[in-house]
């Protein structure tokens, strides 16, 4: 009886009671609500019900207006981080003053601001309007990557680089936020794969690329610095878009009918995740300090972010060092792009099938580690081929590049299974504060004495591919585990569909019986 779940599942009654929309805890606070909780007896009070058509049109309405404005604010904060790989293509290294290893520390910078503002930025996500949040901070973004087009040397292109990271925090979070909300809101956990994997593509380059193409018909003093001039006016002007057009929660959508709103939030009942709550909880907070699947997943990001760091920044110079001038270089860092994406649809997408033809099964992590597998044995080759054999390290190249599916596959494994809003920001900073170490860390290991080849850097990808192994194996024994043992506990185990008792309530995973994980 000392079990906390057991516990919760005879006590909850007792500790939660009023009526739709307001949950009062045993301290009478009744702010621990979720927002959808407003719609979520719509259908239970009254004999009303919805069609499958009508189901149909909501889910396609919301593709097609949701789905292309994340994408894009994904794509371009991905843009924006690899400015530099490209301006150092054309003497960006030579008019800052970046020799020795100096530009494997603006590298770097970009993450220890993000690192320092990561956590602050939850809590400000958490208080403020998500939308507006990424749209005054994109403003801001933009007009620092303008500044760092008139930068001349390394103490200037550090301090931008930290603000620039400090200013990412928010954005990278909140998109995760609000990707969160959109698909546990919209989308059941099984129709959640594959619209994560929509959004997050490796399709930047495709924008860089002709970009950095473009920019060498330029003078040649203005190449590299009209690189950060482009995409900061293309942000700033993105940032507006943003603003007017991007909802602050899903619930509150304006292009949404009430009814609307009512049909998709039953629809998303039994996974019992929630979807926002204004009110900081501080024992949520602790309980994400103190989940070890939380740390698991942080030290899986921390190794399997490692290759993101490394090729990022190190890329452009490996195409370049294999004998290519500057603007073929640009156009050449594309495919990498498109083998991004592959990844991305074909691990979230093998996902998403996987769920909808044997549901019986879990198979998120079997997709993760075949990704770990490809990314494993194209690293290999990049390490162990002769440096005269171009065209196949070229290819391997691009094909090291398959993290990025099975990075993405892991951000939807983590949010589905985080529940409590606070709990999810808190969660969701730390795992990024796992990607800011894993980024500032990395590109030390290319050392420029060791250019074009960087044997070290190389070896040093390949062992974070074996130990994100291990760490993602060790999550799904955790939540293996863990399942087992709430079907011991639960009541309600045997029963299908809903628990009203639990809904909504801006419950944590632990603190919820009938929460179940996925992996």
């Amino acid at each position: 009886m000392n079990d906390p779940i057991m516990s919760h599942n005879m006590d909850f009654k007792e500790k939660y009671v009023g009526g739709p929309g307001v949950t009062t805890n045993s301290d009478g606070d009744a702010n621990h609500t979720d927002v959808a909780a407003q719609y979520a007896n719509h259908f239970a009070s009254s004999d009303e019900t919805y069609s499958q058509r009508e189901e149909w049109r909501l889910r396609w309405k919301l593709d097609m207006r949701l789905v292309p404005l994340l994408w894009f604010n994904v794509t371009l904060g991905s843009m924006d981080k690899v400015t530099t790989s490209t301006a150092a293509l054309y003497n960006f290294r030579q008019d800052t003053g970046l020799d020795g290893d100096k530009y494997s520390w603006v590298g770097s910078a970009f993450y220890f601001g993000y690192l320092v503002w990561c956590l602050p930025s939850g809590s400000m996500l958490q208080k403020f309007p998500l939308a507006k949040v990424l749209c005054v901070v994109q403003l801001l973004w933009g007009c620092l990557l303008i500044g760092t087009g008139f930068a001349n040397n390394f103490a200037g292109l550090i301090t931008l680089r930290v603000l620039l990271g400090a200013l990412e925090a928010p954005i990278v979070p909140g998109n995760f936020l609000i990707l969160g909300m959109v698909t546990t809101v919209w989308y059941t956990r099984a129709e959640q794969p594959l619209r994560t994997g929509l959004m997050y593509t490796g399709l930047s380059v495709c924008f860089t690329g002709p970009i950095g193409w473009g920019i060498g018909f330029l003078r040649e003093d203005h190449q590299w610095r009209a690189m950060f001039w482009i995409t900061g006016a293309i942000t700033i002007a993105w940032a507006v878009v943003i603003g007017l057009f991007l909802p602050d929660n899903p619930v509150r959508a304006k292009f949404v009918q009430p009814r609307e709103k009512a049909v998709a939030i039953e629809r998303l009942r039994a996974d019992q995740t929630g979807i926002e709550n204004k009110t900081f909880n501080k024992a949520q907070m602790l309980e994400a300090f103190t989940d070890p699947k939380t740390w698991l997943m942080c030290l899986f990001h921390l190794t399997i972010s490692i290759p993101n760091g490394g090729l990022t920044n190190f890329a452009p110079l490996v195409i370049k060092g294999l004998g290519y001038p500057s603007q073929r270089s640009t156009l050449l860092m594309m495919p990498t792009g498109v083998v991004q994406t592959v990844a991305s649809y074909l691990c979230n997408g093998g996902v998403f099938l996987c769920l909808k033809y044997i549901p019986g099964y879990q198979t998120r992590v079997a997709w993760v580690l075949l990704g770990i597998c490809v990314g494993l044995v194209s690293t290999t080759f990049l390490h162990t081929m002769a440096v005269d054999d171009y065209n196949e390290r070229l290819a391997a190249l691009y094909m090291a590049y398959f993290y990025f599916g099975l990075y993405v596959v892991s951000l939807g494994i983590n949010t589905a299974n985080t529940a409590g809003h606070t709990k999810k920001v808190t969660t969701n900073a730390l795992v990024f504060v796992s990607y800011c170490v894993s980024n500032i860390v990395a590109p030390q290991f290319f050392l420029s004495s060791q250019a074009p080849v960087y044997p070290l850097g190389i070896a040093v990808i390949l062992g974070s591919y074996v130990l994100s192994a291990v760490f993602i194996v060790l999550y799904a024994a955790y939540c293996i585990c863990e399942n087992r043992r709430r079907d011991r506990v639960d009541d309600a185990a045997t029963e299908s569909g809903t628990h009203r008792d639990t809904d909504f309530k801006d419950l944590t995973d632990k603190e919820n019986v009938h929460f179940r994980y996925v992996w």
